[in-house]
């Protein structure tokens, strides 16, 4: 009779012990229960960070990635076929029908193209696809210095080359060859 009573009762404990296991391996803490991601953005279920939609960064997405670029700039530029110059640029919210949140673009970029450049902002990264604009082709590609005052003042180097098409001439600024410009806030 001791020997039946034992085995009952390591059989009780043996099932009580793998209850438990299985009751405490199967509770996962949600990390997401407390976390309210913005602007269209989703919680990783791992880390309980929020995982950004295009055009929006920040720990819970809540920065539009384009306003640290938005305004005016002043430009400090010298290419491979043209001399020194300052003038002004501004780059706005993009007014093309489709234009998400990383869309902007540039006035009066090269202080010649008067229609406005489309670009793409990634973080501190603006694209400018290559695109025809009148006589001359443009692409480029910059970077933002960071700097806590994004909106009010900035750093932004432009690496940039305009190709013009009636002569075949090109006007790099760093994108190849030469200095990028320098463009501030």
């Amino acid at each position: 009779m001791k020997k039946s009573v034992k085995l009952i009762l390591l059989s009780a404990l043996s099932a009580v012990s793998v209850f438990s296991t299985i009751s405490l391996s199967s509770c996962k803490r949600d990390k997401c229960k407390t976390v309210a991601c913005q602007n269209t953005s989703a919680c990783h279920s791992e880390t309980g960070g929020c995982i950004c939609a295009p055009g929006f960064e920040g720990s819970m997405c809540e920065v539009t990635t384009r306003d640290k670029y938005t305004g005016s700039w002043n430009v400090d530029e010298q290419g491979t076929i043209s001399p020194r110059s300052n003038y002004v640029v501004a780059i706005e919210h993009s007014l093309l029908p489709g234009a998400n949140y990383a869309d902007v673009q540039i006035t009066n970029l090269n202080n010649s193209l008067l229609s406005r450049v489309n670009a793409v902002v990634k973080g501190d990264t603006i694209i400018i696809s290559e695109q025809t604009i009148g006589n001359k082709k443009v692409q480029g590609i910059g970077y933002l210095k960071n700097d806590t005052f994004y909106g009010l003042h900035g750093s932004l180097s432009l690496k940039y080359k305009v190709t013009y098409l009636d002569n075949d001439n090109v006007n790099d600024f760093g994108f190849v060859i030469g200095q990028a410009a320098s463009w501030h806030k």
